[in-house]
């Protein structure tokens, strides 16, 4: 009974709202998807509820085993995963998948977290970031080539929100800054055609109306349909006549935003804000530096992926397949979102 007296409100609730507008889209436009997504809800807060109990500090001892394992994990899904939509990214046995690409971001945040912990004192040598970078690139590496371009550039920023709060070197950021303008160059010819198509088309999403820009245009044409109180439950024709594409995943913000309007959507980004500010409350009220850096790369997650999402969504950013957090149907994504939380929660509670 302390135990959940010793939890943080704002952490319970602001999720549940996410679940619930999540759940309230899904039954309305993908009611066979349901019990699949009620299963994924009832096992990530198993999840969560065991790691909010468990110290969180235990993670620091055991985390070059769970590096090692999701490094194997990601390589055996380049070799045999399933693929879908041009990326082989799934493992599993049957019907039950799971996306190793997305628990390497808790990898690489408890990775990165308890390495730096250690090294906090010698960050600012190039030495010690060097090493630090070699628990990251491989990480990135693996899941570009799968090719997942959307969780590849969640894990770069990730690693620099945790180097950030870690203490590196401003000097040493601007540098790898300036580097990564130099050879992006060679980047962009390393993309795969489809990945530089979704670019140009964020540029100019008429240049392929019927292909590549498809998506972003009935994305728009949903959420302006929605206007202010939207068309209601059930209701959404760019959805329920399936001009939206994938509203399930990638653009439930759309499908969501044409049956509530913009009252709902004002009602779930209050949610997010408050999720974000609550992340940020709790990294700047504890003082041990291993939780520091755990909730500098959660808080990480969670504002880039909803700004990658909701940005797509309005075309204002390009389509990378990155999911909506708590919202968007997906069992790897909603319980690594769960496991997050479920750290941040520990944070809270082991905070003394």
């Amino acid at each position: 009974m302390r135990f959940f007296q010793k939890l943080n409100v704002w952490l319970v609730l602001s999720p549940a709202v996410l679940l619930a507008v999540g759940f309230i889209t899904l039954f309305s436009t993908s009611a066979d998807l349901i019990n699949r997504h009620l299963l994924f809800i009832f096992l990530g807060i198993t999840i969560y509820l065991i790691t909010a109990f468990v110290d969180y500090r235990l993670f620091s001892y055991c985390w070059k085993y769970i590096y090692v394992l999701i490094l194997i994990t990601l390589f055996l899904a380049f070799l045999f995963g399933t693929s879908a939509f041009g990326s082989a990214r799934w493992l599993g046995i049957n019907s039950y998948t799971f996306q190793p690409s997305e628990f390497s971001k808790a990898a690489l945040i408890v990775s990165l977290a308890a390495f730096l912990t250690y090294r906090n004192d010698r960050l600012s040598m190039l030495m010690s970031l060097l090493k630090a970078l070699g628990l990251v690139v491989p990480l990135i590496v693996l899941v570009l080539i799968q090719p997942d371009l959307g969780t590849a550039s969640v894990l770069l920023v990730v690693a620099a929100a945790i180097l950030l709060y870690a203490g590196i070197s401003k000097m040493h950021f601007l540098i790898a800054f300036l580097l990564f303008g130099v050879f992006s160059s060679p980047v962009w010819n390393l993309l795969h055609d489809y990945q530089k198509r979704r670019i140009l088309i964020f540029l100019n999403p008429v240049l392929d109306k019927l292909g590549s820009g498809y998506n972003v245009i009935q994305s728009i044409i949903a959420i302006g349909s929605g206007e202010l109180l939207g068309r209601g439950f059930g209701r959404g024709t760019q959805t329920h006549l399936r001009f939206l594409p994938v509203f399930w995943t990638d653009f439930i913000f759309a499908a969501f935003a044409e049956e509530w309007g913009f009252v709902g959507v004002v009602g779930m980004l209050l949610a997010y804000l408050i999720l974000l500010v609550i992340i940020l409350h709790i990294l700047h009220k504890i003082s041990d530096p291993f939780g520091v850096l755990l909730c500098a790369g959660i808080f990480a997650v969670f504002f880039f992926q909803f700004l990658v999402n909701v940005g797509m969504n309005l075309g204002l950013l390009p389509v990378t397949g990155i999911p909506l957090s708590l919202v968007s149907y997906g069992g790897s994504s909603m319980l690594l979102s769960f496991f997050l939380l479920g750290l941040v929660q520990s944070v809270w509670t082991h905070r003394q």
